[in-house]
């Protein structure tokens, strides 16, 4: 008999573009502001991630990746839901069909947003199907009032306006109070569950980096802190350089480049997937596994006499952290400065433990720096 997973996991569900993913990043930027415990699983191929909040609007159309649904997303997006290791927002596609609806099941409760009563109606009728309770049933307009009305179902219910991509929707009283009845669902604080994964779940051959910690040390003050290129030096100065580690919080992609280089990181932490070790990646003049293979793909350009650009391409938008190993890249001279650019793709570009394998396999090389789409 299968174990039952008692971290919540909420659906967020509605049409195309009744501002589900402007809703979920907005959610998802007040709880980490008050340090509640979660992960923002983008469980529809369909282009939408944080990068598309935060990026002008011209480009976020050009670049935005419209993948396919295919049986092997759904089960790989099942088997992670199934297998979480956090409290989780679940982005759904807003036209799910028959085989889809199995991700569903792997959700314990869902946040409906829909423009009318036609499209609410549609949608509780899928949620009642799977027997999901409905935390709250909200309409979406562009123009007007965003305002809660009165409900004696228990649901909140009420009206968002103006959920414009880039926006956000901080200050709400909707939002705030979809915050509140989340904070009570997600029981967890980030300490709380930051203990359980680096104490019991921890590896045994490394010793745990809290780069959480190590964030509020440098910027007490900071409500939502993040590390600076220019904080690279203390970083490493913090971090054991003659022994493995196990990195543990979020750290941006070249700091992972660089732990990857100059020290043995050995383990992250990933959020979707829990602990997982840096795969080890290996450079090839001739690529004999095709990259695509594990859904990436890499363009190396020379840019100057000893400098040269690798720009990372997914090829599949859900990458197999299981098809990473081994994986052949392009060979770059020891002489030279390696920068490596993520994909401008959606979900915030690569996982972190694609850049720590590549700043280990370059890590010969006269330095390596990488950066995500966002980062730049």
């Amino acid at each position: 008999m299968d174990a039952i997973n008692l971290l919540p996991a909420i659906l967020i569900g509605g049409p195309p573009h009744s501002g589900k993913s402007v809703l979920a990043y907005s959610l998802s930027q007040v709880l980490r502001a008050r340090k509640i415990a979660h992960y923002l699983l983008r469980a529809a191929p369909d282009g939408e991630g944080d990068w598309s909040q935060v990026m002008e609007g011209d480009k976020v159309h050009a670049i935005r990746f419209k993948g396919e649904w295919t049986a092997e997303w759904v089960r790989i997006v099942c088997r992670d839901l199934a297998a979480r290791v956090m409290p989780l927002l679940v982005d759904i596609g807003g036209k799910p069909t028959a085989d889809q609806m199995t991700i569903f099941d792997q959700c314990t409760g869902a946040i409906l947003l829909t423009p009318n009563d036609e499209e609410a109606a549609r949608w509780r009728e899928r949620v009642a199907l799977r027997g999901l309770p409905i935390i709250a049933d909200l309409r979406s307009t562009l123009e007007g009032e965003s305002k809660l009305q009165p409900s004696a179902s228990g649901e909140l219910r009420g009206t968002l306006s103006g959920l414009e991509r880039g926006q956000g929707i901080i200050g709400s009283a909707v939002l705030d109070a979809l915050v509140e009845r989340l904070a009570s669902i997600f029981a967890f604080s980030e300490a709380e569950l930051a203990r359980i994964h680096t104490a019991a779940a921890a590896p045994a051959d490394a010793r745990v980096v809290r780069f959480d910690d190590m964030l509020r040390r440098m910027y007490p003050n900071d409500g939502l802190p993040r590390f600076r290129p220019g904080d690279l030096d203390a970083i490493l100065a913090d971090v054991p350089a003659h022994e493995p580690i196990a990195a543990y919080g979020r750290i941006p992609a070249w700091v992972a480049t660089a732990l990857g280089a100059r020290r043995d990181l050995r383990w992250q932490f990933d959020a979707r997937l829990g602990w997982v070790r840096t795969p080890r990646f290996t450079m090839s003049s001739f690529v004999t596994r095709p990259a695509s293979a594990a859904g990436l793909a890499f363009h190396l350009a020379q840019t100057a006499r000893d400098r040269v650009q690798l720009n990372v391409s997914k090829t599949e938008y859900y990458l197999d952290y299981g098809a990473m190993n081994g994986l052949h890249v392009p060979y770059v001279s020891a002489k030279m400065h390696v920068t490596v650019n993520g994909p401008e793709t959606p979900g915030g570009g690569l996982p972190l433990w694609v850049f720590a394998a590549l700043g280990h396999v370059y890590r010969n090389c006269a330095s390596v720096w990488a950066r995500q789409a966002h980062e730049r």
